[in-house]
């Protein structure tokens, strides 16, 4: 049971797998473009299209429940799961019942509202997160993250990154990681140690690739001032910064303007903090990992 169909694009991809869907939307006219797509890819005969209400659907009578629930109002895109369409009370009702189910969710939905005994999961393509997905009625409740188009997977382990002095390289984990609070598997990964106890900017001494996170060499790493910020990427005959920043309440387009660098060469810079203090980390000009 598709409970929240639109026009179409989940219980298609569902119905190329072999699945057979039942699929509704409360809007007749979205059900008839569903439908219509559904014909148009020879799938007609997988898929049954109505027009209901998915606090209606019994999830009970299907083998799985799929919902991916609006996330947007007509003042724009919503974050709170309390004013998805259909609401959140109404997702959890159609999870409960159901023997399994996968709920399509903002990344940033608040750990409070993911129902016990659920796998989160938070998808991201190309070094964006894209997607979060709640999973019920299947083992591996926990954590995880998913990179794509790769299809690179990491679980909760209960890793904790340990917090130590700078190495050679500052490592950047990928936002899904990050969102999946799997700071500590990725600092395992890469035998480090975050800068900063609540930063999730991770050190180490060793070059190891991964693609769980983007690695930087430190060139230097300096109290934040934009001054001495400034004279140090001159000193270094750098034109072009890109600027990376967690922790940090500087406006980055502000300080681009306000370094008014004119060298030839390229570097990162990240702003954060290092045990509380506000510091910048400039980092080796070549491409990072």
């Amino acid at each position: 049971m598709d409970a929240c169909c639109g026009i179409g694009g989940d219980f298609l991809a569902l119905a190329r797998a072999g699945c057979t869907v039942a699929a509704v939307d409360t809007d007749p006219l979205t059900v008839a473009v569903a439908r219509a797509n559904a014909e148009a890819l020879g799938l007609g005969d997988r898929v049954t299209v109505s027009v209901g209400d998915a606090a209606e659907v019994r999830p009970e009578e299907y083998d799985v429940l799929f919902a991916d629930p609006a996330r947007r109002t007509g003042r724009g895109r919503t974050f709170d799961p309390m004013a998805y369409s259909p609401p959140w009370p109404v997702v959890l009702d159609l999870i409960s019942r159901a023997s399994r189910a996968c709920v399509k969710v903002a990344p940033g939905i608040p750990y409070e509202f993911i129902p016990a005994g659920a796998e989160a999961e938070w998808v991201s393509y190309k070094g964006e997160v894209k997607e979060a997905a709640l999973w019920t009625g299947q083992e591996g409740a926990g954590r995880r993250a998913t990179l794509l188009p790769g299809g690179h997977t990491l679980t909760a382990t209960g890793a904790e990154a340990p917090v130590g002095p700078a190495g050679r390289y500052v490592y950047e984990p990928d936002g899904a990681a990050i969102r999946a609070h799997l700071v500590g598997e990725v600092s395992e990964i890469v035998n480090g140690r975050l800068l900063d106890p609540m930063i999730a900017y991770i050190t180490g001494d060793d070059p190891i690739d991964t693609p769980w996170a983007a690695r930087y060499e430190i060139e230097d790493i300096l109290p934040f001032s934009g001054k001495k910020l400034r004279a140090a990427l001159r000193e270094r005959q750098v034109g072009n910064v890109t600027i990376k920043k967690r922790g940090s309440a500087v406006d980055i387009e502000r300080l681009r303007a306000d370094l008014r660098l004119n060298g030839e060469k390229s570097a990162t810079i990240i702003l954060t903090r290092i045990l509380d203090k506000p510091s910048v980390i400039i980092c080796d000009t070549s491409p990072p990992a």
